[in-house]
């Protein structure tokens, strides 16, 4: 039930007809019955395959559904097909799909621009479900899953931790901002030898150096340049980026590291310049050059794209999935009282009373003796009524059927006896 090992052959895997005919009836949008076993590693190997195979057989945009099939594994299987459409400033929001143990919900949606050519693979999208929660806290999560530049289309999924999923929830989408950049690691060449720099002052009194003294560019980035590297007048290192016309910095780092990996000094002040930012660096010395291996420009900066504001609102359907109770209300190890346990295909959910208690693992065993413990994903503390619970993360989904007992605060619970 919990595949530790996933070395699969794939000549030896065929789609079979249920699994080719439930991607063709999710492509379509049809809603689905949701299956009896879940879907284990060689049955989502299986769907990969029926994915790229239905490509040719379906019409009803087949790259979302392969984007959320490669995105969730074998948790598309819980997926439940969701409808609804909005349009306001030339974007078409979709709703698509959803996803829920009913403590903790997904929603998919898409976003076509329908004016063309503003969207692109770095868009961030602000959204956010809105419903009430199952205690006192939640936590929320956005993420961008593909672009397709043909459609002009972002597939997005959102999601919050802590929601009563039996409460009414709603998508809130209030803009798009395709000038969202960021740089994860563009590499320079480090100073050919320890210079001191022209340097000048600024308005507000702060030493920068003079720009274009020892240009450079590296193939990792197209935006952001170096302009002036070197040392002041007071031996403080300085690293001047310079930004394309059009681009404007929001928390650009540019680092030197040695040739093991390692980081050399520490960004001390910015300073934001005419067309850039200097960069000044504590713990490096003259000395310290000739050790420099490349250096390494990171972090987010606004692009000359304009945001797209304005507001996307429609309802949410969650079905969750296939839940089961164990009811406990009784003292366990460390003085917690536990009231009840909510298992579901995607997580274990426990619902207990202490104030003190900040985590205690929680351990699931099968019915063929393998067990796995299973990560706290999130935790709600009421401190007023002291009724706190704590929602565990599958990393596979569970049919509950196979789930031989439950471990947790030191008292192991039997399903099956």
């Amino acid at each position: 039930m919990f595949p530790m090992e996933y070395k699969r052959e794939m000549d030896a895997l065929a789609p079979s007809e249920a699994a080719m005919a439930r991607l063709e009836a999710l492509t379509k949008g049809e809603g689905l019955e949701k299956p009896g076993k879940r879907l284990g590693r060689r049955a989502a190997a299986v769907l990969a395959l029926c994915a790229a195979l239905a490509v040719t057989a379906v019409a009803a945009e087949p790259s979302v559904w392969s984007a959320l099939a490669e995105h969730l594994g074998p948790f598309g299987a819980y997926l439940s097909a969701a409808e609804g459409t909005v349009t306001h400033q030339g974007v078409k929001v979709e709703l698509v799909a959803s996803l829920s143990d009913g403590y903790t919900a997904m929603a998919y949606f898409t976003a076509t621009d329908l004016t063309g050519g503003r969207f692109n693979d770095h868009t961030r999208v602000s959204t956010r479900l809105d419903g009430e929660l199952a205690g006192l806290g939640g936590a929320a999560g956005c993420k961008v899953i593909s672009y397709d530049a043909e459609q002009n289309q972002l597939l997005v999924q959102v999601g919050m931790e802590g929601l009563d999923s039996g409460a009414a929830v709603q998508l809130e989408v209030s803009g798009f901002d395709p000038g969202y950049h960021y740089i994860q690691d563009a590499r320079f060449q480090p100073p050919e030898a320890a210079l001191t720099l022209a340097e000048q002052m600024t308005a507000e009194g702060d030493v920068v150096l003079k720009a274009g003294q020892t240009p450079q560019t590296s193939p990792d980035t197209a935006d952001v340049s170096i302009s002036s590297m070197g040392f002041d007048e007071a031996g403080n290192f300085h690293i001047r980026l310079a930004l394309a016309e059009g681009c404007s910095d929001k928390a650009l780092l540019a680092v030197p590291y040695n040739a093991a990996g390692e980081q050399m000094g520490h960004t001390a002040a910015q300073t934001a310049v005419e067309g850039g930012v200097d960069s000044v660096l504590e713990g490096i010395t003259p000395a310290d050059v000739a050790d420099m291996a490349y250096i390494r420009v990171y972090g987010p900066y606004r692009g000359p794209e304009a945001v797209i504001e304005g507001t996307w609102v429609l309802p949410v359907t969650l079905e969750p999935a296939e839940q089961s109770t164990i009811p406990m209300e009784r003292m366990l190890g460390g003085g917690i009282y536990v009231e009840r346990i909510q298992l579901s295909n995607l997580s274990a959910v426990v619902f207990y009373r202490s104030g003190e208690r900040e985590y205690f693992p929680l351990q699931i065993t099968d019915t063929q003796g393998q067990t796995v413990d299973v990560p706290m994903a999130f935790k709600s503390v009421d401190k007023d009524t002291a009724l706190s619970y704590a929602i565990y993360r599958f990393d596979q989904p569970v049919e509950l059927g196979d789930i031989d007992s439950v471990t947790l605060l030191g008292e192991t619970i039997s399903l099956t006896r």
